[in-house]
C-alpha cells in the first residue's frame, strides 16, 4: 500500500505539465510490445475473439476486435505500442477496436470500456513516434486521450472520471466536447453533460486505484 499512496500522491501533487507524457511512467510498461500485449493477469480473464472465449494469459498478443472480460476477482493490465497502460479491475469490458501508426510516426488506438473500473497512463512516447491520438469511448461519452493519467468506472447510465494528470478532452454521447485538466477532481459524465468537477481527499482516492491494481490484493 505505501507504493500505491505514493504514485496516487505522485501524480496529483507532481504534476508536470506536458502534452505528450505522464509524469507517472508505469516502470513496468513494457516498451518493445509491437502490438497489444497483456502484460499481467490476475484471476478470471477471458478474451472473447473470434465469436468464442479464450483464457487470457501473460504475454498474450491482442487482435484487432478482441474484447477482454474479467471476472468477480478478475484484473488484467495490457501495454500498447506507444508506452502506454491500461488496467481493468474486476467485472470489466473492454474492446481494443483498432490501433495503428501512420508514416509520421502517429500513433492512434480505438478503444471501448463497456462496464467496470480501469486505469489509462501514457508514458513517454517511444522515439519512434511523434505523436499519439487516442479514442476511449464508454456507454456515455468519447474521452480523447493526451498525455494523461486518469482512472474511471463505467456504469449504465454514467460515467465516473478522476483525472489523476494531465488533459483529455469529454464529449458526453448527446453533448459539447470539453477540454478538461483538473488534476484530482473527478466528474460524472452522463449522455448529454458533465457535471460539476468534485475535489476528492486522498483517502478517497486511494480505494478507488486500488480496484484496478494487481499488488493491491
Amino acid at each position: 500500500m505505501k507504493h500505491l499512496t505514493a504514485l496516487i500522491l505522485g501524480s496529483i501533487l507532481l504534476c508536470l505539465p506536458t502534452t505528450q507524457a505522464s509524469a507517472y511512467s508505469d516502470p513496468g510498461i513494457n516498451t518493445q510490445v509491437e502490438t497489444p500485449t497483456v502484460a499481467r493477469v490476475l484471476g478470471d480473464v477471458k478474451v472473447f475473439r473470434k465469436n468464442r472465449f479464450e483464457r487470457v494469459y501473460r504475454g498474450m498478443k491482442l487482435r484487432k476486435g478482441d474484447e477482454i472480460r474479467t471476472g468477480r476477482r478478475g484484473r488484467a493490465y495490457i501495454d500498447f505500442p506507444d508506452n502506454s497502460r491500461v488496467k481493468l479491475g474486476n467485472r470489466s469490458r473492454f474492446l481494443v477496436r483498432d490501433w495503428g501508426k501512420t508514416d509520421e510516426g502517429i500513433f492512434s488506438s480505438t478503444l471501448r470500456i463497456f462496464q467496470g473500473a480501469f486505469r489509462y497512463t501514457a508514458g513517454i512516447l517511444t522515439s519512434d513516434l511523434t505523436a499519439r491520438r487516442i479514442s476511449l469511448t464508454t456507454r456515455t461519452a468519447v474521452l480523447g486521450v493526451r498525455g494523461t493519467d486518469f482512472w474511471g468506472r463505467v456504469g449504465k447510465d454514467k460515467t465516473f472520471f478522476l483525472l489523476l494528470e494531465g488533459e483529455v478532452s469529454l464529449t458526453p454521447k448527446y453533448g459539447e466536447k470539453i477540454i478538461y485538466n483538473d488534476a484530482g477532481k473527478a466528474v460524472n459524465i452522463n449522455k448529454s453533460s458533465v457535471s460539476e468537477p468534485e475535489k476528492l481527499s486522498t483517502e478517497t482516492i486511494l480505494p478507488l486505484a486500488a480496484e484496478t491494481e494487481i499488488e493491491a490484493l
